[in-house]
């Protein structure tokens, strides 16, 4: 073997090594490689920013932006893996979330604004009729979390949750007050605002909890957080908590949104699409069996049209699937069902540059050429040929990729790292096997007699 063919033959083998560790252990699929929200079930959602009317279209871009940069905080925070998150026109956010089976708490986690407010509690009442009287501008009258309790507060918080570092989910150890409760952590400047609210406040006066216009808990002032204040602002940094009747999924949404801060403005979901996981399920065994079915078909012919050649065709073909597939996982690629049609039609095109390859093979063997000078030319001959197809296809595939969106998008990625792995397998294995194998001896041709 020449140089070039051991270089080749460690090329080979590195890739395929490489392709079963990615893929390793095979099975199930959703183990292996993402799949899209058309083949798991899960959720869609279109999110619609509200109030950007008067803005300019750089500001209504930046909104957007930051739209798409907290629901990726809050989703990834919550743990709902694999989702897509991207603009939509101007005002509009699409959000795709495979797995998930509640649209509800999905509206939930993406919906809520998370406005955290601290207020003065000037009075209680079970009824809102009760502190209406005392009402004067600007102050408010909120909903408490628990039925029948409502609270009058000031209109100017004395503290907002822009200063919060952190909110975690804590479990009560007092026997008195058992349950969930959230813990909130203030960033230094958070904390030097807080000290200053607890100056202006008097022990026994109550301070509102409020998250999006619904007050929590409304605690009073006690002497020794007054005495912590007086301490400095490191005293009072992990000294709140907002308690409630809370269930673990409902404290721990309520934290993820504390966490990722408050939406710049608020919205509205205006499409909504479910996907059952049972439908995704029979979709990925369709494809699968598309799969094999073409898979079958392709090798067939190949080989009753240029036996052994054929068998080589086959081989090329499993690596490329085998490779394309890899590809996919290490690129953290999400296979949709647009992408199944890729895969499905990089079966038909992988075997073309095969047959470029043979035909050129077969027309050097007429021509008188030995075998081992024949499989050089037949591969020399094809090479622009082949090149010239297969660019064309990735052009055309970068389009699909830069101008289409969601699934277009998954099908040009499965076409155009099928068309890079099907060049691989033809010019770099299928050459190998043809040079260094009994099988290349073995042209599908017959050649013309020689006269005597």
């Amino acid at each position: 073997m020449k140089r070039r063919d051991w270089v080749y033959l460690g090329v080979t083998l590195a890739v395929t090594f490489a392709a079963i560790g990615l893929l390793y252990p095979f099975w199930p699929l959703d183990k292996v490689i993402k799949l899209g929200l058309d083949l798991q079930g899960g959720v869609r959602l279109v999110l619609q920013a509200q109030g950007l009317g008067e803005m300019t279209a750089t500001q209504r871009k930046d909104v957007v932006n930051r739209l798409v940069t907290i629901f990726a905080q809050r989703v990834d925070q919550y743990g709902m893996a694999n989702a897509e998150i991207r603009p939509l026109g101007t005002d509009r956010v699409e959000v795709r979330i495979p797995g998930a089976v509640d649209p509800e708490q999905a509206r939930e986690l993406l919906g809520r604004t998370a406005i955290l407010e601290f207020r003065k509690v000037l009075a209680e009442a079970a009824n809102p009729d009760d502190l209406a009287a005392k009402r004067v501008i600007p102050q408010e009258i909120l909903p408490g979390k628990e039925a029948g309790r409502y609270y009058l507060v000031e209109g100017d918080p004395l503290l907002t949750g822009d200063v919060l570092d952190n909110a975690e989910v804590r479990v009560s150890t007092d026997p008195r007050n058992p349950g969930l409760f959230i813990l909130l952590t203030f960033n230094r400047a958070g904390a030097e605002k807080f000290v200053d609210a607890l100056k202006k406040l008097q022990v026994g006066d109550r301070l509102a909890i409020i998250l999006d216009g619904i007050v929590y808990s409304a605690p009073a002032i006690s002497s020794s957080i007054k005495e912590a204040a007086a301490q400095g602002w490191r005293a009072v940094q992990n000294s709140t908590t907002i308690t409630g009747k809370f269930t673990y999924e409902e404290a721990k949404l309520l934290a993820v949104v504390l966490r990722s801060g408050a939406l710049p403005t608020r919205v509205a979901v205006v499409e909504e699409q479910r996907v059952g996981p049972t439908l995704g399920a029979e979709y990925v065994r369709r494809g699968a069996l598309s799969l094999l079915i073409g898979f079958v078909l392709v090798v067939l012919y190949m080989v009753l049209y240029y036996r052994w050649y054929g068998v080589i065709a086959g081989l090329g073909l499993t690596l490329t699937m085998l490779i394309l597939v890899a590809a996919l996982r290490a690129f953290h690629a999400t296979l949709t069902l647009p992408g199944i049609a890729g895969l499905v039609l990089t079966l038909g095109m992988a075997v073309d540059a095969n047959v470029l390859i043979y035909e050129r093979i077969k027309e050097e063997r007429r021509a008188g050429k030995a075998i081992n000078a024949a499989i050089p030319a037949g591969f020399h001959r094809a090479l622009s040929a082949i090149v010239d197809s297969n660019i064309t296809t990735l052009i055309a595939a970068l389009i699909f990729f830069f101008v289409g969106t969601g699934p277009v998008q998954g099908f040009a990625i499965t076409l155009s790292l099928g068309v890079v792995s099907s060049m691989f397998s033809a010019l770099v294995f299928c050459r190998l096997l043809l040079e260094h194998t009994v099988l290349g001896e073995r042209v599908p041709v017959k050649l013309a007699p020689t006269a005597k």
